[in-house]
């Protein structure tokens, strides 16, 4: 499910920064040296909060990291971002959108990682969200409690205190889309020959989906907790371009 997840705050990768050097030909190679400060989040912490969404996630789970245009005052392809431990430079690859991956390094390089930019203190602005990885075709009751139960104990049970603020707690699945025509669907008593139950879901009054912009009106939403009394093996229907994420 897609959370759209509290976005990180805006200074995650703020941080002060040289002019960019030598380039290769792929992609140019971050020089900037970075100086750590309380406006810049250390690499170690998002390393551990990858690792562990990678081990304990169940396949649930993915971070999606993006440079939020609208606040950042550099043109996006002008921006070079990289992450540089004491044994290595990684480059990080931008797509048209601003969206980029981050590598998960081993426990002890990812402590001595920084964010690396050419961008000056103020001038850039990224946000994360977690983002479900099942598609709506595949959401059923059964994945909904899933959901918010591996998110109950990451967060609760397997992320340092320290770091619980970036995963912040799973209430619900959201589902999203133009036209609120979603059900649910069943064989009575589980049997394959059982009788076909179908029911329709209501609009969530007030729930707005995450990428909706400010001002704008959202598409309508239902929400999905795990503790509705309905079987495990209840089936989302949705039309085409539904998109699910998560509530926090």
């Amino acid at each position: 499910m897609r959370i759209l997840l509290a976005c990180l705050p805006a200074c995650l990768l703020a941080a002060s920064a040289a002019a960019t050097h030598a380039q290769t030909e792929v992609l140019p190679t971050v020089k900037t040296e970075l100086k750590r400060d309380g406006g810049v989040l250390p690499y170690g912490q998002i390393n551990t909060l990858l690792t562990r969404l990678g081990r304990y996630g169940e396949g649930l789970f993915r971070m999606d990291f993006r440079v939020d245009i609208e606040k950042t005052k550099m043109p996006l392809p002008d921006i070079r971002l990289a992450v540089r431990s004491d044994d290595a430079d990684y480059p990080i690859k931008l797509d048209a959108e601003g969206r980029f991956d981050l590598p998960v390094l081993p426990e002890a390089e990812g402590k001595t990682a920084d964010f690396a930019s050419n961008a000056a203190k103020g001038q850039m602005a990224v946000r994360g969200s977690i983002e479900l990885t099942v598609p709506p075709e595949q959401l059923t009751m059964a994945k909904v409690r899933q959901v918010v139960r591996v998110a109950r104990t990451l967060r609760e049970e397997l992320l340092p205190w320290y770091l619980r603020w970036l995963f912040p707690r799973i209430e619900a699945v959201r589902v999203c889309s133009a036209t609120p025509t979603w059900e649910l669907e069943w064989r009575e008593d589980g049997h394959p020959g059982g009788q076909l139950l179908g029911l329709p879901l209501p609009v969530a009054a007030g729930e707005r989906e995450p990428d909706t912009k400010k001002g704008e009106k959202s598409r309508p939403c239902t929400l999905l907790t795990g503790q509705e009394n309905w079987p495990d093996a209840a089936r989302l229907l949705a039309p085409a371009g539904t998109k699910l994420s998560v509530k926090l």
